[in-house]
C-alpha cells in the first residue's frame, strides 16, 4: 500500500512540475537615453536552465542576478528561477530584444520578444536651458593620422547645485579619442546669463577615412536636491539635502576624416603627420680611424609621434655601424613629442669627408601639403690611425683598444699623479660618522615610540597605515572574485574607518562623493565590485578573469595611496 502511495505521490509531482513557462519583461518599456532598466526572465515549473541572452548592437547586458523559489498553494507544489540582467543603452532609438531562449526539463522554450524606446532627453538644447553639454572641434574636417583637440563641455547656469559629473560615456570608433580625466572649470556668459563650465580635455587621431561620428555622449551629473520624506520646515532651516543623478546627454558630432592627397606625396614619404623639426649633431668632429663617433638625431614637434619613423640617412657604406638607441618623450594626451635616436659610426678610412645627410618627410595637416626635414651632410675630419690600432666598441658603447697578448702592457699608468696628502682625524668623516650615530639612534628611537603611541591610541590611524600591507597580502592569495572582493573591502574598510563588510559599490559613491576624489578613480572603483557581484551571481561568468581583476584592484589601491581620503 505504501509503494502505491509513493508512485502517486511521484506521479502527482511530475504532473505539477511538467507544466514549464517562460516569461521574459522589462520594468519600462520607455526610458531617457542614459537610463538602465531590467531585464527579467522567469522560469515557473522549474528551478535550473539559464536563459541564453543574444547579442542587440546598442545594448550592454551585465548579470544575471539569479533567485529560485519553492511553494506550496492548495496541495500544488510550483517552482520559479528568476534571472535579472542591467540593460543599458549605448545611443537613442527602438531596439527589439529578440526571443530569449531556455533549455529546461530536457526542452527548449522561447520568451516573446521585447520592444524598448529610449529617447532623448528633452532638456539638453543649449537656448533657455539650465543644464547641457556640446563639443568644441575647432574644424569638422581633419587628416587621417592627425592630432585634433576635441573638448567636451558642461554648462550648468549659476543657480543650478551641481555637485560633481561622473560616468562619461561616448561613441568614437575610428577617432582614437584619448581625454583627460581631470577636469577644467570656468565660466561663460551664455544668451546673457551666467554659466558656470566643466571642460573635457581630449584629442582625436583618426585611424579611418570617411564620415565618423564623435558621439552619442552622456555626462552623469550630481545635483543637490532638497531631502525627500522629512521634516520640510528643518530641511529648510539646516539645508538637508540629498544628491541625485541626472544624465546629460550630448547629440553626435559629424567628423569628416580626409585621405593624406596623392598629389604631391614623396616617395620616401613613411606617415609621418604633424609639425616636425629634426636637429642632428656628431660628436666629435675630428677622429682617428676606429675611433667612434655618437650621430644624435632628435625630432620633436606637434602631432603623433607614434606616427613618425625613423628618418631616411644617406649611405653608410664608408662607416661601420651599430644598433641605435632610441627614446621617445610625449605630452599627456600625445599631441607633442620628442624621439631621440643615437647611433654609433665609425669611419673605416682616411678618405671619409663627411657624415651622411639625414631627410624626414611628413605631411603638415595646417598647410596641407608635405614638408621636408632635412639635414645636410656635416663635414667630419678623418686622420690616420697611429701605429696601425684601431679602438672598439665593446659591450655598454665603451671603448678599449686592441689588446696585443704577449707583446704589449695594456693601460700602462704614464705617471704616479699627485701625493695623497693626509687630513687629521677629526676632519675625516669616520669621525663624524662615529659622533653622530648615537644622536641619530636617538632621534629614531623617540620618533619610534610616538610612532608606536599613535598605533595604540588611534584606531583609525592604525587602519589606515595597515590599509594597503593587509590588501596586498590577501589579493596575492586571492584566487576568484569573491576574494579579490573581499580585499578590496578590507582596504576600503580601514582606509574610511567603517566596517569593511557591509561596503558596496553605492557605499563608495556615498563615501567618496563629499571627499571630493577623482570622478574616474570613483566609476573604477564602482565597476571592480560590479564585476565581482556578477561573477558571484552568474557562477563565475564575469566577462574578465580574477587575475585581471585583482591587477585593476591593485592598481587602484595604488591610485588610492597617493591622495588623501
Amino acid at each position: 500500500m505504501r509503494l502505491y502511495l509513493v508512485i502517486g505521490f511521484l506521479l502527482a509531482a511530475t504532473r505539477v512540475f511538467a507544466d514549464v513557462s517562460v516569461v521574459a519583461s522589462v520594468d519600462r518599456n520607455h526610458i531617457s537615453f542614459g537610463e538602465s532598466v531590467t531585464l527579467t526572465v522567469t522560469v515557473q515549473g522549474a528551478d535550473n536552465g539559464e536563459p541564453s541572452i543574444p547579442n542587440v548592437g546598442g545594448l550592454t547586458l551585465s548579470g544575471p542576478s539569479t533567485s529560485t523559489s519553492l511553494s506550496w498553494v492548495n496541495g500544488q507544489t510550483s517552482k520559479s528561477a528568476s534571472f535579472a540582467y542591467q540593460v543599458t543603452p549605448g545611443r537613442p532609438g527602438e531596439f527589439i530584444i529578440p526571443a530569449i531562449s531556455v533549455n529546461a526539463g530536457g526542452k527548449s522554450y522561447l520568451t516573446e520578444p521585447i520592444k524598448l524606446v529610449v529617447e532623448k532627453d528633452g532638456t539638453q538644447g543649449e537656448a533657455g536651458q539650465t543644464l547641457f553639454g556640446r563639443v568644441s572641434l575647432s574644424s569638422q574636417q581633419v587628416y587621417i593620422g592627425q592630432t585634433a583637440p576635441l573638448a567636451v563641455f558642461i554648462c550648468s547656469r549659476s543657480d543650478v547645485p551641481l555637485r560633481g559629473l561622473s560616468g562619461f560615456n561616448y561613441e568614437a570608433d575610428g577617432l582614437g579619442y584619448k581625454f583627460l580625466p581631470n577636469l577644467k572649470s570656468g565660466t561663460q556668459v551664455i544668451n546673457g546669463e551666467s554659466f558656470n563650465v566643466q571642460m573635457i580635455q581630449g584629442v582625436i587621431s583618426p585611424t579611418t577615412t570617411g564620415t565618423v561620428n564623435f558621439g552619442p555622449c552622456i555626462v552623469k551629473a550630481q545635483l543637490a536636491v532638497p531631502n525627500r520624506g522629512g521634516n520640510s520646515l528643518f530641511d529648510d532651516m539646516f539645508g538637508r539635502t540629498q544628491v541625485r543623478e541626472v544624465p546629460i546627454t550630448i547629440d553626435p558630432l559629424a567628423i569628416t576624416v580626409l585621405p593624406l592627397p596623392e598629389e604631391g606625396r614623396p616617395a620616401d614619404f613613411s606617415g609621418a603627420v604633424g609639425q616636425w623639426n629634426l636637429e642632428v649633431t656628431a660628436k666629435p668632429m675630428e677622429v682617428a680611424v676606429g675611433d667612434p663617433i655618437t650621430f644624435t638625431i632628435k625630432i620633436s614637434g606637434n602631432g603623433n609621434i607614434d606616427t613618425v619613423p625613423s628618418p631616411k640617412l644617406g649611405a653608410l657604406d664608408e662607416f661601420k655601424t651599430y644598433e641605435p638607441t632610441t627614446k621617445t618623450t610625449k605630452g599627456e594626451l600625445n599631441t607633442t613629442g620628442e624621439r631621440v635616436i643615437q647611433q654609433v659610426l665609425i669611419a673605416r678610412s682616411p678618405e671619409v669627408k663627411q657624415l651622411p645627410e639625414v631627410r624626414l618627410v611628413y605631411f603638415d595637416p595646417v598647410a596641407k601639403a608635405y614638408k621636408t626635414a632635412d639635414q645636410a651632410p656635416i663635414k667630419l675630419v678623418v686622420k690616420a690611425s697611429s701605429g696601425g690600432q684601431s679602438t672598439i666598441v665593446s659591450g655598454g658603447n665603451r671603448l678599449r683598444p686592441d689588446e696585443k697578448l704577449g707583446q704589449d702592457i695594456v693601460y700602462l699608468k704614464g705617471d704616479l699623479g699627485p701625493v695623497a696628502s693626509t687630513a687629521p682625524f677629526y676632519a675625516t668623516s669616520t669621525f663624524w660618522a662615529l659622533n653622530t650615530m648615537p644622536v641619530l639612534a636617538l632621534l629614531g628611537g623617540i620618533g619610534w615610540k610616538k610612532r608606536t603611541d599613535k598605533f595604540r591610541g588611534d584606531v583609525a590611524y592604525a587602519r589606515r597605515v595597515r590599509a594597503a600591507r593587509d590588501a596586498r597580502k590577501l589579493l596575492a592569495a586571492a584566487k576568484n572574485h569573491d576574494e579579490v572582493q573581499h580585499a578590496l573591502q578590507n582596504y576600503l574598510g580601514d582606509r574610511l574607518n567603517i566596517p569593511a563588510a557591509g561596503i558596496t559599490a553605492s557605499i563608495i559613491e556615498e563615501q567618496f562623493l563629499p571627499r571630493e576624489v577623482n570622478s574616474e578613480l570613483t566609476a573604477n572603483l564602482k565597476e571592480c565590485f560590479e564585476t565581482c557581484d556578477t561573477a558571484r551571481f552568474a557562477g563565475g561568468s564575469a566577462g574578465t578573469t580574477p587575475a585581471a581583476t585583482r591587477e585593476k584592484v591593485e592598481r587602484l589601491i595604488d591610485e588610492l595611496e597617493k591622495i588623501q581620503l
